[in-house]
């Protein structure tokens, strides 16, 4: 299943193409994310919480960035599996930058595959989900911007 969305965030392009490559932050806001760890350059273990319908799982799993194109573009490959569902996921993320007039707009893709119990639920249930953590990631996303110049214009008024 292919899910696709976007959405912009109020901050000069390179400033958000630089918070995308600090994982440790960016993965504080992706909801259910623990554990990252480098595992090998540009690739990342951890563990992702989720429900989706009434099935909560943890994915241990891992995610490599395949290509860059500073600062437009980034490809990573996810991979991961839920014991206690016995689901497996694996996907391929493709997320573009954008200049807009208001500050910076992510399109992103994944096409997803997923196998065990959690793929009985259809693409409506998935989808529901996922656009629920793409909203979260963007609302955290903004706010780390936000406080970055704040601490960053408290710095220059020092």
């Amino acid at each position: 299943m292919v899910l696709k969305d976007s959405f912009v965030v109020e901050a000069p392009l390179e400033v958000v193409w630089a918070l995308l490559q600090d994982v440790n932050r960016l993965s504080g806001c992706v909801a259910g994310v623990e554990q990252v760890e480098e595992v090998g350059p540009d690739s990342y273990s951890g563990v992702l919480k989720i429900k989706i319908g009434p099935i909560s799982a943890a994915f241990a799993g891992q995610v490599t960035i395949t290509a860059r194109t500073p600062p437009e573009q980034i490809i990573a490959e996810i991979s991961g599996k839920d014991n206690g569902s016995a689901s497996l996921v694996k996907s391929t993320f493709t997320g573009r930058l954008s200049p807009v007039e208001t500050g910076t707009r992510l399109d992103y893709e994944m096409d997803i595959a997923l196998r065990g119990r959690l793929a009985q639920f259809g693409l409506t249930v998935v989808q529901a989900t996922a656009k629920k953590m793409t909203a979260d990631f963007a609302r955290c996303l903004a706010a780390t911007l936000t406080a970055d110049e704040a601490e960053a214009n408290n710095g220059a008024r020092s």
